[in-house]
């Protein structure tokens, strides 16, 4: 049996005891799918948030990938992948988020586990973040974009970035200042989704700096449990 016929049959590959505190019996039927035990810092339970989270199946979107010839396709990746939606031209939150993607990169390259694990941009301001300007950001970020684990999507129009980021990932992100010429701004939600090969959110970290060790533990922990099943 193939690890994802193994987990389709039900069997649970939860690590670590139930997490108390807060949650309060939250996840009391706790999903069969996942490998991390419930998220002590989930204030809610992942039904009653805007965007999938612990247990939850992760959107299968197919996106263009600027620096390859095929699309991304979610349904097609093998591998626990972190996830995340930013714009180059943020002039905050998202360079604290996409530096910590760089650290985690970084990290896993330290540890020759690099190829383990997919690390995904999702940009909602295609209309700017041109190939070119997603060059520029991965070298101010210190990212190795050219790494076969590393992906820059960027939707078409900004109409599928809406479809996409808004409606299937549920990160909502507003245009304001000059909304009529190039000088804009977002208000927007920051998360990263932590998701296992069978497409099911382990993690939906909130804010625009997640912890660089949560990241990589997580990542690496999710990916030895389905490499112990093959």
């Amino acid at each position: 049996m193939n690890r994802r016929s193994y987990l389709r049959a039900g069997a649970a590959l939860t690590v670590g005891a139930s997490t108390a505190g807060c949650l309060g019996g939250l996840f009391d039927s706790g999903p069969q799918n996942v490998v991390l035990s419930p998220p002590d810092d989930q204030l809610a339970d992942s039904s009653s948030l805007a965007y999938p989270a612990y247990g939850e199946s992760f959107p299968t979107v197919t996106l263009p990938n600027p620096f390859a010839e095929e699309p991304f396709s979610v349904a097609d990746f093998e591998q626990p992948f972190l996830c995340t939606a930013f714009y180059a031209f943020c002039p905050a939150e998202c360079i604290l988020l996409l530096n910590s993607f760089a650290k985690v990169q970084a990290r896993l390259l330290e540890q020759n586990r690099a190829d383990e694990i997919g690390l995904i941009a999702i940009t909602f301001d295609p209309e700017r973040d041109t190939p070119e300007a997603l060059r520029t950001n991965a070298d101010r970020r210190g990212i190795n974009y050219k790494h076969p684990m590393w992906y820059y999507l960027r939707p078409e129009s900004a109409d599928a970035a809406k479809q996409v980021v808004e409606e299937k990932l549920g990160l909502a992100y507003e245009k304001i200042g000059d909304v009529n010429g190039d000088a804009y701004e977002f208000n927007h939600t920051s998360v990263t989704f932590l998701v296992n090969p069978d497409g099911v959110v382990e993690r939906a970290y909130r804010g625009e700096q997640p912890d660089v060790d949560r990241l990589v533990d997580d990542s690496l922990t999710v990916q030895d449990a389905y490499s112990q099943d093959t």
